[in-house]
């Protein structure tokens, strides 16, 4: 009864909103953001190698590289509940303190054991990471913007502006990245340099973000009292349960295009085509950032032209339409064509993303919203991780050409679930 009084108030649904407010992010907030993601790209173009340089062999990459993922998805809920409950500035310093370690380890003489504890405490500081400071981002727009007109045009503008800053951070990261991993062939220089650009970042948190007033005491309680009014906004179909469909439906689209893109462009490149992978990569990313700048300034003026419950039906649409990608990308005749399809698949998702996030907050409670973020997060891997087990029987059936309209069939399935649901709730 709580949640649904909370809902039909401060939190009711994005209908129609009027030109977004400035983003209630400023530029010292935005430093912290940037050199977070700078962290995360400076390793992830040769996160295998690294591994592989500090003991990992090619028989026991999978399984080391598996670790995070196992750790991240066993722990993303728990660190949002933790996060709600112990504190969203606490939860972050701990997150990069674990990622600091994480490298600190690879540090240590070359060996399998060292590959196997930095790759577990780096899914533990994704997990604890998640929602963390943008949930304190977010809530200072909502206190900003009490009206719905004003807090979802805000949330756009923020979430937008956030993506942007997560491209950023990500593309500077990467191609430093690289150019570190070339002068070191032990990446001793780059563990050093991810180490610093941690470090940071867990200062410019404990410098600029407030500290908060949960105490250690309280947490059994705050754990418990969340645990209660999460399980009652699950009761009720809505925004929440459409986002989460949703979110595992993206979780199947990103899973096909990351693993089959590159060899259906080969296929139509031909031989040695090779070097035409990263330029297109580079595409996508530009592609990415267009989309979310789109979505940060225009998703208020798509949403209102959509009428009542235009936010909702514009995140179903740009959903559908990354959806229907897959076809394009599945039966482009020839490269021009395909990296059209690529681009706008980035368009599209990007978006979704955006839209998603405005979608999402607008409908949780403060007290709540890190835990939906990872339980969100968690949709996502759960989504890919459906894709995958599907993927290989797919394959074998259909080719390559053939799993592109099965993962469409799949994830455009998934999304009339959730529509079907939605309009059940109304």
């Amino acid at each position: 009864m709580k949640n649904r009084r909370i809902r039909q108030g401060l939190f009711q649904r994005c209908e129609v909103s009027a030109r977004p407010h400035a983003p209630v992010l400023p530029w010292s907030h935005a430093a912290v953001f940037l050199l977070l993601n700078m962290s995360v790209g400076l390793e992830t173009p040769v996160l295998a190698l690294m591994l592989l340089a500090r003991g990992a062999t090619l028989e026991t990459l999978p399984l080391v590289m598996g670790v995070t993922l196992v750790v991240t998805a066993v722990c993303e809920v728990p660190s949002g509940i933790a996060a709600d409950a112990w504190g969203r500035r606490r939860l972050f310093c701990l997150a990069m303190a674990l990622q600091i370690a994480a490298h600190l380890v690879l540090l240590l003489p070359a060996s399998i054991a060292v590959a196997a504890v930095s790759s577990a405490l780096r899914g533990l500081a994704l997990a604890a990471r998640t929602g963390t400071l943008e949930a304190i981002e977010i809530d200072r727009a909502v206190e900003r913007h009490p009206d719905a007109t004003g807090r979802c045009a805000a949330l756009d503008a923020l979430n937008g502006r956030l993506a942007l800053l997560e491209s950023a951070g990500c593309g500077i990261g990467a191609l430093a990245g690289g150019l570190l991993a070339s002068l070191d062939a032990r990446y001793v220089l780059l563990i050093w340099c991810v180490v610093l650009v941690s470090a940071c970042a867990l200062a410019g948190a404990l410098l600029l973000y407030p500290s908060e007033e949960r105490g250690r005491a309280s947490l059994h309680h705050n754990v418990r009292q969340l645990l209660t009014d999460m399980r009652g906004l699950f009761v009720e179909p809505g925004d929440i349960r459409l986002v989460l469909v949703l979110s595992a439906s993206a979780g199947v689209i990103m899973l096909a295009v990351e693993t089959y893109w590159q060899l259906s462009f080969q296929r139509l490149a031909g031989v040695g085509s090779e070097w035409m992978l990263g330029p297109v990569n580079c595409v996508g990313m530009v592609a990415a950032a267009a989309g979310s700048a789109v979505a940060m300034r225009a998703g208020s003026v798509f949403s209102q032209a959509l009428g009542r419950g235009g936010r909702c039906r514009f995140y179903l649409l740009l959903h559908a339409a990354a959806a229907l990608c897959l076809l394009v990308l599945g039966n482009a005749s020839g490269i021009g064509i395909f990296i059209a399809g690529y681009a706008l698949y980035y368009v599209c998702i990007a978006a979704r993303s955006v839209i998603e996030q405005t979608v999402l907050h607008n409908a949780v409670p403060s007290q709540e919203r890190a835990s939906m973020a990872s339980i969100q997060s968690l949709a996502l891997r759960g989504g890919g991780a459906l894709a995958s087990a599907a993927g290989a029987g797919v394959v074998a059936a259909f080719g390559v050409p053939g799993a592109w309209p099965a993962f469409a069939i799949l994830a455009l399935s998934l999304e009339l679930a959730a529509i079907k649901g939605t309009s059940r709730a109304s």
